[in-house]
C-alpha cells in the first residue's frame, strides 16, 4: 500500500550527499523497474510547523543535490513494510530537485596541513591545522 504524503508546508534540506542503491545479493545498481533508471536514495531533513524529522527517500535517477541544499520532493510516498518480524516505513519520490543554493555554513572545508616552517622540508607532516571543533574564522578561534 503506497501513502500519499502532503508535503505543502514541509520544507526539505539534504542532509546527506545521495547515494545509488545497490542490490544486496548481486552487488549491481537497483533499478526502476518502470523507466529503468538507477536508484538513489537521498537523506533529508523534512521540517514544517511542528518541527522536524531525517527520513531517506528514494528516487529514480540522480537527484544531483549537495548536503545542505534545500530540495523539492514531488509525489512523496510512505511504504510501510514488514518481514522476518520486523517493520518500518520507506519513503520514494516521484522526483526531488534543487530548490536553491547550498545553506551558507553547513558545509566547512576540510582542515588542511599545517605547513612546516622548516626550510630542510623536516617535520611532522601528520600534523592537522586545529582550532575547537566548529571554530570558523569569524567566532575568533584559530
Amino acid at each position: 500500500m503506497k501513502l500519499r504524503i502532503d508535503t505543502a508546508g514541509v520544507s526539505f534540506v539534504c542532509t546527506r550527499a545521495p547515494e545509488q542503491r545497490i542490490a544486496f545479493d548481486t552487488g549491481q545498481p537497483k533499478v526502476d523497474r518502470e523507466s529503468g533508471l538507477p536508484l538513489w536514495q537521498i537523506q533529508l531533513m523534512a521540517l514544517d510547523s511542528s518541527g522536524g524529522d531525517v527520513i531517506a527517500v528514494t528516487v529514480a535517477g540522480d537527484p544531483n543535490v549537495t548536503v545542505g541544499q534545500p530540495v523539492q520532493v514531488d509525489g512523496l510516498v510512505a511504504l510501510p513494510w514488514s518481514q522476518d518480524g520486523r517493520s518500518g516505513t520507506a519513503f520514494r519520490a516521484d522526483a526531488i530537485r534543487a530548490s536553491g543554493a547550498p545553506l551558507a555554513g553547513v558545509i566547512t572545508p576540510p582542515r588542511t596541513a599545517a605547513p612546516t616552517n622548516n626550510p630542510g622540508g623536516q617535520g611532522r607532516s601528520d600534523q592537522i591545522a586545529a582550532g575547537p571543533i566548529g571554530a570558523s574564522p569569524r567566532s575568533g578561534h584559530s
